[in-house]
């Protein structure tokens, strides 16, 4: 919480340079275009001046998703982040349609009036700074994963391009071909309508909790790296300003105790936050299926075939538990290593019957000669026998 703040606060920065920024240069452009007859200059100060009003929505968003969380916010303020985006991307709208009209309305009059090239200067001061600007943003925005100031500054990449194409159109003015200049100031606003465009998209998907399949398909993919979890059921994302918060379904083997799948959660969330920093993860947890082998009556043939193994002295290591205990008619007790020392081969079984103490315990009875044994298997990956005890059978 106290970083997505900090980020927020790095943020700010962003848009207060590129605030103080755009009122140097709007008033320097405007100023310079109705003194030089440029269509172009002043349609790009005017594209300066809904940057201007695009900065200080983006920055009150700002300053407001800093917000606390509350009773009626429950997640926080996050989204009037996306909100002064939209926002912005609205004034920018309007803007560039009202230069347009302006400038289509001067092409059908035929205004032609004489521009002085000096106005070129400027257009090249104007692309220089905000190419810096852009730059800076740039960065801020990545330190501060705010989407906001990345969409602010490729706005202040198209105000660099529109800027050399307004020192284009000036110098073609200059050398008798004055509706070039006019054909700029068109070009200029598709640049402030395609970039208003596309932060109004980028912002209404994630105002209407819209999310990137991709990153979900990377998501899954690192989930599935962690062991024990069987498959990702389910995934939902959305994102508050530049936090991303996830629901998942998770389904796990149904071995595991609920300390194992709360650790294993644990896991997700950390390797998510520090892999893709996402900010919030809810994790809900179900049962994988019973695997085919593991229904009963498969389970039966299964450990009807193992106790023949350990009777007849076979794969003991691998079917005996490290902490098997094994108990004689007489009532001695053997651990695995003294088992395995002293077994001897016995006739066949008979009469076996198995008993589910669990899903994942059974316990198995059957009779060899005149002795009646009794094992407790358990599975935790695989099967293996925990416990065996001798017993004589009592006669009729």
């Amino acid at each position: 919480m106290n970083q997505s703040v900090s980020n927020l606060k790095l943020a700010e920065r962003g848009a207060i340079i590129s605030i103080l920024t755009y009122l140097f240069l709007s008033a320097a452009k405007l100023a310079a275009g109705h003194l030089l007859h440029s269509s172009s200059l002043v349609a790009d100060g005017f594209n300066n001046v809904s940057d201007i009003i695009g900065n200080v929505a983006l920055l009150i968003g700002i300053r407001l998703a800093r917000q606390p969380a509350d009773r009626d916010h429950r997640f926080g303020h996050w989204k009037i982040e996306d909100l002064a985006s939209l926002i912005t991307s609205i004034i920018m709208f309007y803007v560039g349609f009202d230069v347009l009209r302006d400038t289509i309305q001067k092409i059908i009059s035929r205004e032609e009036i004489v521009i002085d090239p000096l106005g070129a200067i400027l257009g090249v001061i104007s692309a220089v700074i905000m190419f810096a600007v852009y730059l800076y943003n740039t960065y801020l925005s990545k330190q501060s994963k705010s989407k906001a100031l990345k969409a602010a500054a490729k706005d202040n990449l198209s105000d660099a391009v529109t800027s050399l194409g307004t020192t284009i159109a000036i110098l073609a003015s200059s050398f008798n071909f004055p509706l070039v200049d006019k054909l700029v100031a068109i070009v200029i606003t598709f640049f402030i309508l395609k970039t208003a465009y596309d932060i109004f998209i980028e912002s209404s998907f994630s105002l209407s909790d819209g999310f990137d399949e991709h990153l979900l398909e990377d998501y899954q993919k690192s989930i599935m790296e962690i062991p024990k979890i069987s498959k990702v059921k389910s995934q939902r994302g959305r994102t508050y300003g530049s936090n991303i918060y996830l629901d998942i379904t998770l389904e796990m083997n149904p071995d595991l105790s609920v300390y194992e799948s709360h650790e294993i959660a644990d896991q997700v969330e950390s390797m998510l936050s520090d892999r893709f920093g996402v900010f919030d993860t809810d994790i809900h947890i179900e049962p994988a299926p019973i695997p085919e082998d593991e229904i009963l009556d498969n389970v039966y043939k299964k450990l009807l075939m193992r106790e023949q193994l350990i009777d007849q002295g076979n794969q003991l290591e691998e079917l005996l538990a490290e902490d098997f205990i094994y108990i004689r008619q007489d009532g001695q007790e053997l651990d695995k290593d003294a088992y395995k020392a002293e077994k001897e081969l016995t006739s066949a079984i008979k009469e076996l019957h198995l008993t589910s103490i669990s899903q994942k315990t059974k316990l198995i009875r059957y009779q060899v000669g005149d002795t009646i044994h009794t094992s407790i298997w358990r599975r935790h990956e695989t099967w293996q026998n925990i416990f065996h005890q001798e017993t004589k059978k009592e006669k009729d």
